[in-house]
């Protein structure tokens, strides 16, 4: 353990335990109840996604598709429910919270005449909360999604200004990309975590939305929750919530030998709960490509479509978790842990240029146990959550092949048997990590207009290794630079205030942030290459400060601002290199950025809605890897970044059955100040590898709802946008003439050019009348089977076919 890890913890611990002692004995303390129930319709049919809210205070929710709602309220008190959805009358229903349990609800809605329908709904749900929140967050509701095979990808490329590029099939490398920024710009969280100390295991790509309730995406500045070193923004997965008792059960087969499937399940009384979440992928992503293939008389290189041979991927996960709730000394404990097992089949490396046939990677972890606490203070004035946990994972990168594969998948063996390897070098590099994160988040209620929130989040990474054919020092006593000691400790601050003014229609969150890092380990000289004996050493410390600001028109119109002075502190491998080809650089500096956004939304629900929003960054310092010599890579601070875009979406409920969306994002993102002379000439021109236009239509359709319940099938259909842009730099000059760029064609060779692509998909929902707990769904993605190149230009797999199933059960009454 560090210096900083110790003193750090010590600190932590010593005010946890100072809260706990003075505050435990605070009156008014309530334990937590629920009111629950299920709306019906007249024939009998559940009155999915009804909104139902308590008529004194904000809180409401909307019905799942059974017509099953929850909410969470203090005990031993009476409400009254205000149930409204479209094409019947709004009820109100008299509810009682009992510490003992409260008989579920079963109210049935009376429709309204012709002549006095109309959409109305009040309140609003968790997820439209976080929506309209202050900070700007694009919300996208995989709960709606579940019963689709729709990918967490491929839900957030359908909204405004997120784009998530893949590198190859199922289990592939992402790039996520927010308003201008990308790459480690981005931070991804998990109920408010952040991801690192799961590994591969919980992202994006391979997560299915089976096993979250939302992805929030803040594209900017951060809710103090979160309170991480985020450049441009952060995605944060919010896990499942079906209520009390409920189990869920998935699985989808698609084309290329891909299977998915998913298991929730949860079980809780007024004191205890636990549950299970799993889930397990599977694909050959053996789908048709366009490869250079070299002719075996001429070698002149002719573009081929070959079947990818070696590129499958297997992942298994699971969390098992219990703890207790609303008891005095914690209003709730959860203890978890987690394991994972990961095995990827590389058929090439970060380009499609040489075809592998051997190589491949795994990734796994036995047990991650985590703690988090929960915890009210002085009459819920003052809320505690902290979250801990520690994680130790194995890697391994072979490629050790005496021989090379060409794209028909045929082996050639090596002239000298001792030369080894498909890449440029042989490996065979095993990785240890360890993680320790805490997590610590404080809200103090000031008064009704004014909270106070402290996040502090810590973290601890240590790496070793070793290589058999990786990378030595020169010299008599060589030492294998993965063997070498690495220890990397960060800590991120959050200090912001939430204010609410003018009778709520103004809303402010200031926030000032603290980022310290410190790094130790041995670094090899660059000029010489051999190792240094003394051990190095790198910190960096800086300030931040954030400011957001919502002002109300209306009921469903705002306006929002927001600004800060962002910093990303650099990554592990940035600062001590992989302990192969990757140096170390102990004095990289961290990421700086001034980011401004401004925004206006309006509409009316269940009618439509309209969102304008644009945004402005100034990057300095952007971290980058450049070769060194021949052999080696390291990261460097070099290039300076400023930009605008807008984003535009429009929702339109053309019938109360009939919903249709459509956006877009135009980015403009340039170099500017180029300190190298031989690259002067690049100044002004665009990011290399970054979409600039992109956009999305979407048609979604309730025909059970069309028919009055006749029918139990939904409908969709998406198109997705993306215009051509450019695998690396190309001088300003040689861009299209065209309005914004987006007409004409760009002066450059074609291989530098990442084509433009129309992609459609088309899939139907059906929930069996007879079978209310199962649904099934068919869908066709890539329905024109055009090509798709996506990050660095490779080549993602053309039409496919999904079938997936689904079960859940939830209690509706008490057993």
């Amino acid at each position: 353990m560090s210096y900083c890890r110790k003193n750090l913890h010590c600190t932590i611990l010593f005010i946890f335990s100072l809260i706990l002692n003075i505050c435990s004995q605070a009156p008014g303390q309530q334990a937590t109840c629920s009111i629950s129930g299920t709306i019906m319709l007249p024939n009998g049919k559940p009155a999915a996604f009804a909104t139902v809210q308590l008529l004194a205070g904000n809180m409401a929710e909307r019905t799942d598709s059974t017509g099953y709602f929850q909410l969470k309220v203090a005990c031993g008190k009476a409400y009254t429910l205000r149930v409204s959805y479209v094409g019947f009358e709004e009820r109100l229903v008299p509810a009682e919270a009992a510490a003992t349990g409260s008989t579920p609800l079963k109210i049935t809605l009376v429709p309204v005449s012709n002549e006095l329908a109309e959409v109305r709904v009040y309140g609003k749900s968790e997820t439209q909360q976080v929506k309209e929140q202050t900070i700007k967050a694009e919300v996208i509701n995989t709960k709606i999604s579940q019963a689709q095979s729709a990918t967490v990808v491929e839900l957030m490329n359908r909204s405004a200004g997120i784009r998530i590029r893949q590198s190859g099939g199922l289990g592939s490398g992402i790039n996520i990309m927010l308003n201008g920024f990308q790459g480690r710009s981005i931070k991804t969280f998990k109920d408010g975590i952040p991801t690192d100390y799961l590994g591969a295991s919980f992202g994006l790509g391979t997560i299915p939305v089976n096993m979250l309730e939302r992805v929030e995406v803040y594209k900017g500045v951060l809710p103090t929750s979160l309170g991480a070193d985020a450049l441009g923004g952060a995605v944060n997965m919010v896990s499942r919530k079906d209520g009390q008792k409920f189990a869920a059960i998935s699985y989808e087969a698609a084309s290329f030998n891909t299977h998915r499937a998913s298991v929730n399940l949860h079980y809780g009384g007024d004191r205890y709960f636990a549950g299970l979440d799993a889930f397990y992928n599977y694909s050959d992503n053996n789908y048709h490509v366009t490869a250079n293939v070299p002719d075996p008389v001429t070698a002149n290189i002719i573009p081929t479509r070959v079947r990818l041979f070696h590129n499958n991927f297997r992942q298994l996960y699971g969390e098992i978790y219990g703890g207790v709730k609303g008891v005095p000394w914690a209003d709730e404990l959860r203890i978890a842990v987690t394991a994972f097992d990961i095995a990827r089949e590389n058929q090439f490396a970060s380009l499609m240029a040489t075809p592998y046939g051997a190589s491949y990677s795994t990734q796994h972890a036995r047990a991650i146990p985590s703690l988090r606490y929960k915890k009210s203070f002085a009459r819920e004035r003052i809320r505690l959550d902290q979250f801990l946990v520690y994680s130790a994972i194995r890697s391994l990168q072979a490629d050790t092949l005496a021989g090379s594969y060409d794209w028909f998948g045929n082996f050639n063996e090596a002239v000298n048997p001792n030369q080894r390897g498909e890449g440029n070098a042989p490996t065979l590099a095993q990785i240890d990590f360890t993680n320790l994160t805490s997590r610590t988040g404080i809200d103090f209620t000031l008064n009704k207009q004014h909270t106070l929130a402290l996040g502090v989040v810590f973290n601890d990474y240590s790496r070793s290794g070793r290589d058999p054919y990786g990378s030595v020092s020169p010299g008599s006593n060589p030492v294998d630079l993965l063997s070498l000691p690495a220890d990397y400790t960060k800590t991120v601050a959050t200090l912001g205030l939430a204010s609410r003014l003018l009778k709520e229609r103004l809303e402010n969150v200031f926030q000032v942030k603290f980022y310290a890092s410190h790094a130790v380990g041995q670094e090899v000289n660059t000029s010489t290459g051999l190792l240094r004996e003394e051990t190095s050493t790198g910190s960096n410390r800086n300030f931040g400060v954030a400011e957001a600001i919502k002002y109300n028109l209306g009921d469903h119109s705002y306006f929002r601002i927001s600004g800060e002075l962002a910093t990303r502190l650099p990554e592990q491998q940035e600062i001590l290199g992989n302990g192969a080809f990757a140096l170390s650089n102990f004095s990289i500096k961290p990421e700086k950025s001034v980011n401004g956004n401004v925004g206006f939304h309006t509409g009316r629900p269940g009618q439509y809605s309209v969102e304008l929003n644009g945004f402005y960054r100034i990057t300095r310092d952007m971290i980058i890897s450049v070769p060194v010599g021949l052999q080696y890579s390291q990261s460097i601070n070099v290039e300076q970044i400023r930009g605008i875009g807008l984003e535009t979406d429009l929702t339109v409920f053309a019938r109360p059955w009939l919903a249709l969306n459509g956006n877009f994002t135009y980015q403009d993102f340039r170099l500017y100040n180029i300190r190298e002379y031989t690259i002067r000439y690049l100044e002004g021109a665009r990011l290399r590898n970054m979409p600039y236009f992109f956009a999305n239509l979407g048609v979604n359709a309730d025909l059970g709802r069309a028919t009055s319940g006749k029918l139990g099938i939904r409908a969709f259909w998406y198109l997705s946008y993306v215009h051509e842009y450019y695998l690396d730099y190309i001088p300003r000059d040689t861009e299209p003439d065209g309005f914004l760029g987006l007409w004409g064609k760009a002066r450059i060779n074609a291989p530098n050019i990442i084509p433009g692509q129309t992609i459609n998909s088309a899939g139907i929902v059906w929930h069996p009348r007879f079978l209310e707990r199962f649904s099934v769904a068919a869908e066709c993605k890539n329905i024109f089977d055009k090509a798709i190149y996506d990050n660095f230009r490779v080549q993602n797999a053309g039409r496919s076919f999904h079938i997936k199933l689904n079960y859940i059960w939830k209690q509706k009454q008490n057993q």
